[in-house]
């Protein structure tokens, strides 16, 4: 009796996993806010955007003009022997200088074509911005359901510690053995290590949303527990799904950006321009004038060796184009049938999680009442009461199971439509 009394008296002093204190309360809107703000992923992105727009700035830039010096029919023998005594020929010196002129028109096509990488990193940006956030969505929502599991154990756990303080009293009137006791017993030593299993699930949900906010994984804080089950009717239809997802419309950005490119490639069929200019001084005794030059030149790119480039450029990209039509339709299909089957399961789902919470439930709590109340007034063993009281307990937390796997298909159908 002794031994009975010192364990009931230990269960009873036994600390609780995860006591209770006041850190900083996170709702999810805060969570997600501060995954877009600080997660290192999407300030990658930013960097990459911000890089898009500074290689555009330089999209219209000329070539640098060229300068020339040097001498200009300068003769090997200044002194010929027909020449006069007087008269001595050196040559000029000469300056030139040289400005390549591009045209207009391919100058412009380069610049929506370095101005176009920006959008498709925007929408690569958005896609990731998705998945982090359905990352998060899915640790908060099965932190806040672990809470729930916790406050089920807590209760099931008062059940089982009534049962226990019952069983003492009886025992010591000879009203049951001491092996029904440490039975009781035993079930409550399990029951605190399925509690501290749930603890260490909830400190692994809040190490992965710090590390999506990138913060210190070891930082405290709360969550609102609170959260909400929308009733989808329908999956979106192709339309608005392909609206909807960022990687849909990064390939509508990859498609407008190889446009680009092979407008770019076919704006080499423009010509391009020049302008030179040479002046040469003499360096000749006599009459020997100073003279210039000023000529103006042109490319001429349309001829088959200089085509043959930019024509085979244009067609290959042709095909890349195509490529990604293709991938977009065979992407847009795939979200699509993958939508209705998340949805379709989403549906069975919560019908499951309603028949747990309007029927089974309330039938296995009547159950366990009927049973123990059958204890009180010694028609029924404790044997049959710890079994009941199992199965409340397995139930409830069952119920629980149901609703993770309903938030996790949520959180899975939300991520395929950008919801």
């Amino acid at each position: 009796m002794k031994t009975i009394l010192f364990l009931s008296g230990a269960l009873l002093l036994w600390p609780r996993p995860g006591a209770a204190q006041h850190w900083p309360r996170l709702p999810l809107d805060s969570v997600l806010r501060r995954v877009a703000r600080d997660n290192p992923r999407l300030r990658q992105y930013d960097a990459q955007i911000g890089a898009a727009g500074a290689y555009a700035k330089g999209a219209r830039a000329w070539d640098a003009p060229k300068v020339g010096a040097g001498p200009f029919m300068a003769p090997y023998a200044t002194r010929r022997a027909s020449d006069s005594p007087g008269d001595v020929y050196r040559g000029f010196a000469m300056v030139s200088v040289e400005q390549a002129i591009p045209n207009p028109a391919r100058l412009r096509a380069n610049e929506r074509y370095l101005q176009s990488r920006a959008g498709v990193e925007q929408e690569n940006r958005a896609y990731e911005r998705n998945q982090l956030f359905a990352d998060a969505k899915q640790s908060y929502y099965a932190w806040a359901l672990l809470l729930k599991k916790q406050r089920v154990l807590d209760d099931t756990e008062q059940l089982l510690r009534f049962v226990i303080r019952s069983i003492e009293l009886r025992y010591q009137y000879g009203g049951e053995k001491l092996g029904d006791a440490f039975r009781a017993k035993a079930e409550l030593l399990r029951h605190h290590a399925e509690e501290i299993d749930v603890q260490g699930l909830i400190s692994e949900k809040r190490i992965a949303l710090n590390t999506l906010m990138n913060r210190h994984p070891d930082e405290q804080f709360e969550i609102d527990p609170a959260y909400s089950r929308p009733d989808y009717r329908d999956a979106p239809d192709t339309a608005a799904l392909a609206h909807a997802r960022s990687d849909v419309r990064s390939l509508d950005r990859s498609l407008e950006r190889t446009r680009l490119q092979r407008e770019l490639e076919l704006a080499s069929r423009k010509p391009a321009y020049g302008v030179q200019y040479q002046h040469m001084n003499t360096l000749s005794s006599g009459n020997t004038p100073s003279q210039y030059t000023l000529q103006g030149t042109v490319s001429i790119p349309i001829v088959p060796w200089a085509s043959r480039g930019y024509k085979a450029n244009a067609a290959g990209l042709g095909l890349e184009a195509q490529a990604l039509r293709e991938q977009r339709a065979a992407l847009v299909a795939q979200a699509k049938g993958k939508a209705a089957g998340l949805l379709a399961r989403l549906h069975a789902k919560a019908g499951q999680v309603a028949l747990y919470e309007q029927n089974i439930l309330p039938a296995v709590r009547k159950s366990y009442r009927a049973t123990l109340l059958a204890y009180e007034q010694n028609t029924e063993e404790l044997t049959a009461v710890l079994q009941a009281w199992e199965n409340l307990r397995a139930t409830r937390l069952e119920a629980v199971n149901q609703e993770m796997e309903y938030v996790q298909l949520q959180t899975d159908y939300e991520r395929e439509i950008e919801q």
